[in-house]
């Protein structure tokens, strides 16, 4: 592959990886932040309902300060002290806690003359709200409620630094997945590429030979142009020839080119077995002439529901197949049978097996082991993808498998009903 296809594919990779990451990391976010914002809210609102709570407590500035018996007030709030002020002058503390005078006046200064907010007090955190309190001699005093929320600042941080701890961890763990997904959801994409690729460079090739072999004849009668046609008759037997196998190497892909698109919804009830046997029968002729022995076994009456003639031509593709595989003298096995409520067909050839490596590549188009017994055969490479293209459009299954003098194809289709059984 060129460098410059492997930095396409790369840049691909980096986008989808990009796209996950941002995408769920967003996600994150906007969902860390909704978890603390409405904690943080909810703080919020306690504090407040506290504040408004003791504010309403009639408590009378009565007690001058420093106070050697401090108010106390319910264990259910947690008020750390009360101010009572008057023209921006502190008048008395309530308090349950042993500061000093002048850090109640600090307090009070920190207010900076707020209604409602927070202060940073002697290393603690402070919410206060400011109310209007009576007083005996008819004067105005301000009442400023104190609450510590030291604890809740705490909570709240530790929430923001666990959720920031949580998605990075989230975020690392998506980058790794995202990183892994884009490379599997890429290679599929790759692999494509790879055999579009290939079709073409081996199409090409496959094309390449005819021609050259037509321009040879050509030649051969351009440099004999005074011969008659009929002594020449063997250039023009080559060039037909090859035009021939040209046409039909366009036919196979041609058809391989529109199978996704093809309609097979001509399906039917017909009888397996009868298309088996005829098979069989047509092709028990050719293989004899090439020194091979064709055994067959069938099951009688087995009635599937498919395309008659797509089958038929699966079952011409394989036995074509085997045919070529199968050395002189070697034997060819065709079985038909009932597995469960499917159809089996198994042609097994004698032979060189297939390597293991190579089982999973065969039905690729042009794909080939052994590449100069396939020419010896005169093949393209497309018989099997297109019995495999077939198969998989009529829901059916194709699979090889290969030892070190056998190699067996199976076919599996969808069946209708089944009778007894006979041995051809």
């Amino acid at each position: 592959m060129s460098c410059k296809t492997l930095m396409m594919f790369k840049k691909l990779r980096n986008k989808m990886l990009a796209f996950n990451v941002i995408s769920i990391s967003i996600i994150i976010i906007m969902a860390f932040s909704v978890v603390y914002i409405v904690t943080s809210s909810n703080a919020e609102q306690e504090n407040r309902r506290q504040l408004r709570a003791i504010s309403a407590i009639p408590l009378m500035p009565n007690r001058p300060v420093p106070n050697d018996e401090p108010f106390r007030f319910a264990p259910d709030y947690r008020v750390s002290f009360v101010l009572f002020t008057s023209g921006r002058v502190l008048e008395n503390v309530y308090s349950h806690l042993t500061f000093d005078y002048p850090v109640y006046e600090e307090a009070l200064k920190k207010t900076n003359g707020k209604l409602s907010g927070k202060i940073y007090l002697n290393s603690r955190r402070w919410a206060f709200y400011a109310t209007e309190a009576p007083a005996p001699n008819e004067s105005q005093y301000e009442k400023i409620v104190f609450l510590d929320i030291t604890s809740d600042t705490k909570t709240l941080r530790t929430l923001l630094i666990t959720l920031s701890c949580t998605g990075l961890a989230v975020l690392l763990g998506v980058l790794w997945f995202g990183y892994r997904f884009a490379v599997s959801a890429v290679r599929p994409i790759e692999e494509s590429y790879n055999k579009q690729k290939r079709f073409v460079a081996d199409a090409s090739h496959e094309f390449k030979t005819p021609l050259a072999i037509i321009s040879a004849n050509i030649d051969a009668i351009e440099s004999s142009s005074q011969d008659s046609v009929e002594s020449q008759k063997e250039w023009f037997g080559y060039i037909r020839l090859e035009l021939q196998r040209t046409a039909k190497l366009v036919d196979n892909l041609l058809y391989l080119a529109k199978a996704e698109d093809e309609s097979l919804a001509s399906a039917t009830s017909f009888d397996l077995s009868n298309a088996c046997e005829t098979a069989c029968a047509s092709m028990e002729a050719i293989l004899y002439d090439n020194g091979i022995t064709l055994s067959a076994s069938f099951q009688e009456n087995i009635i599937i529901h498919s395309n008659s003639e797509k089958v038929t031509q699966v079952l011409y593709i394989l036995l074509d197949n085997a045919g070529k595989y199968t050395p002189r003298g070697g034997l060819i096995h065709f079985s038909l049978n009932l597995e469960q409520d499917q159809a089996k067909v198994q042609i097994s050839n004698t032979g060189p097996g297939i390597a293991a490596e190579d089982i999973p590549k065969i039905f690729d188009r042009f794909y080939r082991p052994d590449a100069s017994r396939s020419q010896e055969t005169g093949g393209f490479g497309l018989g099997l993808s297109i019995a495999k293209t077939i198969v998989e459009r009529l829901k059916g299954e194709l699979t090889a498998k290969s030892g070190k003098d056998m190699t067996t194809f199976t076919l599996k289709l969808r069946l209708e009903q089944a009778k007894s059984s006979k041995l051809f």
